[in-house]
Order: structure tokens, then sequence, then C-alpha cells
């Protein structure tokens, strides 16, 4: 794997744990069945995917949680206590595409460092917008031992980042230091970090 994809796979795994199961999991009636089929679908793709529990919430406004979600690849690993998905009726009917709000609730994630102990988060929001080839990453907040705002765009094929305006801060944000040769980072002052790519960098994240 290129350097470029490993540092990505680091600083947005949470966005790609999100894209995984958001885009593997079809809403409707039948959440445990469609969540079984999620988990075979993402299994081909070369993740492992579990709940403890899987529920249907809201009738107006349809959405899943999920506990104890753990998402595992060849690379990576990490877990949320809570994850809550529902859909965005707003973005939906604004941007013409499938949208969701997405919440996920103490977050853990083992990163591929030696010596470095697990990555802790208390909470990840944000919104995504599913486009032709590509997940818009919209309102994003991480809060926890990195905290990250800002927007992004990501390649639905190859989870590539295509477009990033991004604030990073928080007590671990040194890790960051790590990937200033393979991605567009730059330190504004200690402990604190930007990451800017193509057009939305350009316009402020809109």
């Amino acid at each position: 794997m290129k350097a470029g994809r490993w540092g990505l796979y680091l600083l947005f795994f949470l966005l790609v744990f999100s894209m995984s199961f958001l885009v593997f999991f079809p809403f409707g009636p039948g959440t445990e069945a469609a969540w079984s089929r999620a988990v075979r679908a993402a299994s081909e793709k070369g993740f492992f995917l579990d709940a403890s529990s899987v529920s249907a919430e809201g009738r107006l406004l349809p959405g899943a949680v999920l506990l104890n979600v753990r998402l595992r690849s060849s690379l990576l690993s990490g877990e949320a206590g809570r994850a809550t998905v529902f859909l965005s009726p707003a973005d939906m009917v604004t941007r013409l595409a499938p949208a969701v709000g997405l919440r996920l609730e103490r977050v853990s994630v083992n990163l591929p460092l030696p010596g470095e102990r697990p990555l802790f988060l208390a909470a990840v929001e944000a919104g995504l917008v599913f486009l032709d080839g590509r997940v818009e990453v919209t309102d994003l907040r991480i809060s926890g031992e990195l905290d990250v705002s800002g927007s992004a765009v990501l390649s639905s094929r190859g989870g590539g980042l295509e477009e990033a305006d991004l604030a990073i801060g928080g007590e671990r944000a040194a890790l960051m230091k790590l990937f200033r040769s393979v991605l567009p980072l730059r330190q504004e002052k200690p402990g604190a970090w930007t990451l800017k790519r193509g057009r939305r960098s350009a316009h402020g994240g809109n």
C-alpha cells in the first residue's frame, strides 16, 4: 500500500469507518436483515463488520442504532460504542442525492504505529452526501484526543481524499507530524494543524 494511502487510513479512518457500513447498509424495512447484508457486502471488500445490537429508530425519519460496532481491515481496526445513522431529507432535496447524518460515540482506533496506544474519541458527527463516485463529508466534528472540524470529499471507489478543508488539534495532534510528507498538512502553531486540498480549501469548505 502506498505511503499516501497509509497516511489517509490513519487520518481518515473514522470517515472510512462511517462510509463503509453506510454504503453497505440499505435503509428500509427489516433493519437486522439489512445489517446482515451489509456485513456480507463488507466482507467481500475485505472489511470485517460486527455489532452487538442493531435496531430501527423513528417512524417519519427512519434511522438505525448500532451498539458496539467493530470494523477491521488488514491495516487498521476500531470500534464505536454506539453508532446512530439517520436520513437527512433537507440535504436529499437540495442535493438531489442520498444523504444521511451520522454520530459515533466512544470511539477507539488501533493505530499501526509501534509503541502508539489506541486513539480515543468521545464523538464523531458528520453529514454524508452520496454522489456519483464520491462522498461529501459536511459539518464534520470530532472531539476527544483529536479535535477535528471542517469538510472533505472522498472517493467512494478507492477511499482517497479528493478535497479537504480541515482544522486539526487536540492532545494527540502531534501524530500529524508523521504524515507531513504525504499529506498537505500545515502546522499553524504548536498543537494546531490544517489540512487543505482542492477547491474545498480555496473556498473555505463551501
